[in-house]
């Protein structure tokens, strides 16, 4: 049985009426939208594979052999990654729930998806690279990295042209993690060759900690109790590190961070002062002088702010016009990467042709821009579900 979705593109102003609603197209509403009139526009079809995935993962034992499992699809992810500047293409990736692992995106190939099958093993919590082909409905491992008792679950991780960094993380698959076993090894793999790279190592051992990637320097941010509000970042021209011991605010119980358009943004959020919009400015080069200026306050504080503190959130270029506020989707996804990425998104909206149900308002994202190039404004997104 062949099962159908509906994702829709940005639509048209809220007041469009049927005869003008494809007059204009606007990034107005969610990666999924629906106009404000109820009116659907430009309808894509996503078609659902009818045949098992096929997993073609190398054997742990004999890493020159190969293993190929089958599992039957009984449930899906849903996502998008950008096609053009008003426009998202809509995949479907399955999920395996024997044995549980998750199928998470984390990059947009030409032919593939660059992506991290995740365990979800209370006891043994654990991430392999791989691609994932959407015709073909099959993985197949990358090659194994250099340090390869690295457990990718909880390594920081960034797409940089063709490159993939990965840094720190820690060692083995034990959920029963001591700072002992944290890595400041680096490394990143070529996405045309997929070959890995060894790189300098960090100045200080960190796991779960923020990657990103600003200015073509990669950023690791956190990774310890004790380094939550300090980075490294690695210039690969000179193939070596800065590390900033203040680089997150002092006040902020957590963050989440994104560049437009040559900005670097940190959204923090802390019982005490709130959650507040801060741009990140290097003050004296070569050293990385740096500081923090507060530029904005999120909208709908006494809302907002207890949704952040619980559900943690993260920041998504879109467009490369504005960034969207993805509250809650921090628990969803572990391998953070940013990039040519597919956007961390809600649940597939259940619908199948001929079931009648309506688009129904689920919830809101928040999005901010510069306009004239200095002013910051906000504005909320409809989230629709059918």
């Amino acid at each position: 049985m062949m099962w159908w979705y509906l994702s829709r593109t940005p639509s048209s102003a809220s007041n469009a009426k049927p005869s003008d609603q494809y007059s204009t197209i606007t990034l107005h509403n969610s990666i999924f939208p629906v106009s404000d009139s109820g009116l659907f526009n430009d309808i894509c079809i996503v078609e659902i594979p009818n045949k098992p995935l096929i997993d073609h993962n190398k054997d742990n034992n004999k890493s020159s052999s190969k293993q190929v499992e089958t599992f039957p699809c009984s449930s899906w992810e849903w996502f998008a990654y950008q096609f053009s500047p008003t426009q998202f293409h809509s995949v479907v990736v399955p999920r395996v729930l024997s044995p549980v692992f998750r199928i998470q995106v984390i990059g947009v190939l030409p032919e593939h998806f660059l992506c991290a099958k995740l365990v979800q093993s209370p006891h043994q919590p654990h991430a392999t690279l791989c691609t994932y082909s959407c015709s073909e409905n099959s993985l197949h491992d990358v090659p194994k990295m250099n340090c390869e008792d690295r457990n990718p679950f909880g390594a920081a991780c960034a797409l940089r042209d063709d490159w993939l960094y990965v840094a720190g993380g820690y060692k083995g698959k034990s959920s029963n993690i001591d700072p002992s076993s944290y890595l400041n090894s680096v490394e990143r793999l070529n996405l045309k060759t997929w070959e890995w790279q060894s790189l300098q190592n960090m100045q200080e051992p960190r796991a779960f900690a923020d990657g990103f990637t600003h200015k073509g320097r990669f950023f690791v941010v956190g990774g310890s109790a004790t380094l939550k509000h300090s980075a490294e970042i690695y210039n690969p021209s000179t193939n070596s590190w800065v590390c900033l011991k203040s680089f997150v605010p002092k006040e902020a119980d957590g963050f989440t961070a994104a560049s437009l358009n040559g900005r670097l943004m940190l959204l923090t959020w802390s019982d005490q002062l709130g959650v507040k919009l801060w741009l990140w400015t290097v003050l004296v080069n070569p050293n990385l002088i740096c500081r923090c200026r507060l530029i904005s306050f999120f909208p709908n504080q006494i809302v907002e702010r207890p949704r952040l503190k619980s559900h943690g959130a993260k920041m998504v270029q879109v467009g490369g016009k504005e960034v969207w506020v993805l509250v809650g989707e921090s628990d969803r996804f572990c391998l953070q990467v940013d990039g040519s990425n597919a956007l961390p998104v809600f649940p597939a909206p259940m619908f199948r042709p001929g079931d009648g149900h309506e688009a129904v308002q689920k919830g809101h994202i928040y999005a901010f821009s510069f306009t004239d190039g200095v002013g910051l404004s906000w504005r909320k997104i409809p989230v629709y579900s059918i």
